[in-house]
């Protein structure tokens, strides 16, 4: 890399000391040399936001990734149509609703606190194995961040993780217990978990805000979508720049991608350091009724505005869009851009989910694509 680009990185990368006090400050080593910094606070409606997020590979430079990450949504429509949640806007995920955690619920890890109340938890996880050559492996860890919110009989439990080789995780898994029953004769509604007593389906819609900053300047920032053609027997990419504020769906036809690319920055490759959006859990979706318009897509791509904060139930409505679906209306993402991911869970009541339910996880990925030389790990096995 240049003297000219570090110059530029040491500019541009804003490290998380410089952006929140040490009590909101996580900066964690892996064991194989990667370093996460970023900063956390907890607001009454996402519950736990992160900001000014940055990587270093081990024997690398650290660079800015994401200016603010946080949850934007949870949606819950019944299909009796009896119940439409949007548990982050209307009940909030922070304050009295985010549960205080004990050892128990991080083991190996540490607790941080709130005004005295245990409510995040971080953990430093082996994640398996990462690479294999010939006969040599090399083990993965990641450092890992959860809180517990509490809303009606739900529990919860958004995930942060933190790969030693730059990919992020950004999950929510629900468990506690079934909030909605009805009878025999509606059983077209829902499952049977006992004698008279029907589970009535419903769907978990999840929505993630991130503010993309690469290498600490979001106005670099552009979205290129990816899709691969058959063409002469084969399959060739097709590039293209997304200019204009959009929604976006999922097209295994196509095998669609998304990568958030910055103009500035190229590798040794003279490739553009980038960040792959995958939406590998893309398998269910819903598209509500009209009224709930910012379901149609899969993903949405928004210039970047501070009172457009949830996927839906926008607060002032007055003076600001009221949801996704509002927001994309023809505006230019050459300036700051904002990427909002989301995912779909259908979750069919069994029997095993009374009188609780085992955790399941709805979640996204963010990929560095050409964001190193080469693989930062496997070193280790040269």
């Amino acid at each position: 890399m240049s003297s000219l680009i570090l110059s530029l990185y040491a500019d541009t990368a804003v490290l998380a000391e410089e952006s929140c006090s040490a009590d909101y400050t996580i900066n964690a080593a892996l064991p194989n040399g990667a370093i996460w910094n970023l900063c956390w606070e907890q607001t009454l409606q996402n519950g736990i936001s992160l900001h000014h997020i940055a990587y270093q590979p081990k024997a690398g430079t650290q660079q800015a990734i994401l200016y603010r990450a946080e949850l934007a949504q949870v949606h819950v429509p019944y299909d009796d149509n009896g119940a439409r949640y949007h548990d982050i806007s209307d009940y909030g995920f922070g304050e009295k609703n985010l549960q205080a955690l004990d050892e128990k619920l991080c083991p190996n890890g540490s607790l941080i606190k709130y005004y005295g109340k245990p409510i995040l938890c971080q953990q430093i996880l082996p994640r398996g194995e990462e690479l294999r050559y010939q006969n040599q492996a090399v083990q993965g860890y990641k450092l890992s961040l959860f809180s517990i919110s509490q809303i009606g009989s739900y529990n919860y439990v958004p995930r942060w993780e933190f790969f030693d080789n730059g990919t992020m995780e950004f999950a929510v898994g629900a468990t506690g217990a079934l909030q909605r029953f009805t009878t025999g004769s509606q059983s077209d509604l829902g499952w049977p978990i006992s004698p008279e007593k029907i589970g009535v389906s419903h769907l978990h819609n999840f929505f993630w805000r991130l503010d993309f900053d690469l290498a600490g300047n979001g106005a670099n920032d552009y979205i290129e979508e990816i899709n691969f053609v058959r063409e002469d027997q084969g399959l060739k990419a097709k590039h293209e720049i997304l200019s204009l504020e959009t929604g976006r769906d999922v097209n295994p036809a196509t095998l669609r991608t998304w990568i958030v690319v910055d103009s500035a920055l190229k590798n040794q490759a003279n490739s553009p350091i980038a960040y792959e959006i995958q939406l590998y859990q893309s398998g269910q979706r819903d598209v509500g009724p009209e009224e709930e318009a910012f379901t149609k897509y899969d993903i949405y791509f928004t210039k970047a505005k501070e009172c457009e904060r949830f996927a839906s139930r926008n607060a002032n409505a007055d003076v600001c869009a009221k949801d996704l679906s509002t927001y994309v209306n023809g505006e230019s993402l050459q300036e700051d851009l904002i990427v909002w991911p989301s995912t779909s869970f259908y979750h069919i009541p069994r029997a095993e989910d009374s009188p609780n339910m085992n955790i399941h996880w709805s979640g996204i990925r963010l990929k560095p694509f050409d964001w190193h030389n080469s693989n930062p790990l496997a070193s280790s096995i040269r």
